[in-house]
């Protein structure tokens, strides 16, 4: 039994001594989660070493270092360098004020030789959350101006920022390199060669994780989520089929003293009508919606109990579905231990 907390809220027990076996493509075509376990073992194994550097690059982050200071310090200055022909210069770094999540964001420009194959990438450094108690931060690598530029209708730039991920993070190889892995997304892709873009490597710590949210993205299949070290909980399940849970939660609870009067009563009228509750949810705003679906002990477990979640061990992937509004997997991560974990997500093209 272990203790599931985050962001300050005790949101009760997990007991999982279960193996649960899922069917790759059924689950991907009903918008559902795919756990495949022990899929990257030995490419954890081989990358050992880098693994342990980005720990120690994480640590200095957490001490206030500055990203685009370790960059130009081995070995991120040689791994900049991917060919004797092609590379990546830094231009430097800003902080954007108005984003209280925000750490860093470090700008590069691609050459071939001495021209610019690729301007305005960049890796950008964030907590996960507000809550004081919670050190959970990802590096993320995209291109432009972000989250208004539409990233899938610039390929060539997406892949060079893939490239960037790379050149700085080897450890990525634990999905691009992984021969079995590929052959199950080349699978649910009906026989279709993936590419792994827009991706992000996640420290989840003790106290830490994501709210239930979506990655729909134009383009986008799907994401594949791979442990590296520690272990998270994640609760997943396709919107329509959440939308269902919200509402008979609501109509056959008692619902959290948590909420207010008010907020019971706006509840209650929202799920007179599953539109508004799916209208809602995509909106990420609605503050007694998000409070009862990420922040209760009664709905958490209850997804618990309906069986819509999977922990997920070093060594493990889960896949989730993105591919349209209906069978699109929203998901929520917690982690679970002591261990602030390494993990790479990478949305698949």
């Amino acid at each position: 039994m272990q203790n599931l907390t985050r962001r300050g809220y005790e949101l009760g027990l997990i007991n999982d001594n279960k193996a649960r076996i899922d069917d790759p493509l059924s689950n991907w075509q009903h918008g559902k989660p795919v756990l495949l376990t022990s899929m990257c073992d030995s490419l954890i194994s081989t990358h050992k070493a880098d693994i342990k550097t980005t720990e120690k690059w994480v640590l200095s982050i957490l001490e206030g270092n500055e990203c685009d200071e370790t960059l130009c310090h081995p070995p991120y200055l040689e791994r900049l360098t991917y060919s004797h022909d092609k590379h990546f210069v830094s231009l430097g770094s800003a902080y954007n004020e108005g984003d209280e999540q925000e750490i860093e964001t470090v700008m590069f420009d691609e050459y071939h030789a001495d021209d610019i194959t690729a301007e305005d990438l960049w890796m950008k450094v964030s907590w996960l959350s507000f809550h004081d108690e919670d050190p959970s931060l990802r590096f993320r690598f995209s291109f432009g101006v972000d989250l208004e530029e539409d990233v899938a209708a610039d390929k060539a730039r997406q892949t060079s920022a893939a490239t960037l991920a790379e050149c700085i993070f080897p450890e990525s190889a634990v999905i691009t390199q992984n021969q079995g892995l590929l052959n199950t997304v080349r699978q649910v892709l009906d026989g279709k060669q993936p590419d792994f873009v827009e991706r992000i490597l996640y420290f989840n710590a003790p106290n830490g994780g994501a709210y239930l949210h979506h990655d729909l993205e134009r383009g986008h299949a799907g994401v594949v989520f791979a442990q590296l070290t520690g272990v998270t909980l994640w609760l997943a399940l396709p919107q329509q089929e959440l939308v269902t849970v919200i509402c008979q939660f609501i109509a056959s609870h008692d619902l959290p003293s948590s909420l207010n009067n008010e907020q019971q009563t706006e509840l209650q009228t929202l799920v007179s009508n599953p539109k508004d509750v799916q209208a809602a949810l995509n909106s990420f705003a609605h503050d007694a919606l998000i409070h009862l679906i990420n922040e209760t002990q009664e709905f958490v477990q209850h997804l618990i109990a309906l069986g819509h979640y999977r922990i997920v061990s070093a060594g493990d992937v889960i896949l989730l579905p993105q591919a349209n509004t209906d069978l699109c997997c929203w998901h929520s991560v917690l982690c679970l231990g002591d261990e602030m974990g390494e993990a790479l997500s990478f949305a698949i093209r």
